[in-house]
């Protein structure tokens, strides 16, 4: 590529560079408060678990039913967890992938916009 069509491409693909960028922050941003969200429930089920231990290992006014059903809920709150947390993972799977076939398509559009560009230029020249 000549210097004057990287130009034209940077110059052409600035405005839609911007909004990749903002897509990629606002991403970003919900990213970041999902895993601080699960960090929070992650603290607070382990503050229950140790709760609940304590009082079942000391003597507590808490039965074995009532114990099993907190146990019961935490669980699932945990498997719950795992899930969004695989869920994400699949989620940045597919947004790292999707980002990657979006710059080779951007890639492929500049050369071809660049393509024509010399062959309208050739055209005209022929007429």
């Amino acid at each position: 590529r000549t210097e004057r069509a990287a130009a034209g491409s940077s110059a052409q693909g600035g405005a839609g560079q911007g909004a990749q960028r903002e897509r990629g922050a606002m991403n970003g941003l919900s990213m970041e408060a999902f895993e601080r969200r699960a960090a929070e429930a992650e603290e607070r089920l382990s503050l229950l678990e140790k709760k609940v231990a304590g009082k079942s290992s000391g003597g507590g006014a808490m039965s074995d039913e009532k114990l099993a059903e907190v146990l019961s809920v935490l669980y699932q709150v945990r498997g719950a967890l795992g899930k969004e947390k695989n869920n994400q993972r699949l989620a940045e799977r597919k947004q790292a992938a999707l980002e990657k076939s979006v710059k080779a398509l951007e890639e492929e559009n500049s050369k071809l916009k660049y393509q024509i560009l010399h062959l309208k230029r050739n055209l005209q020249e022929r007429m």
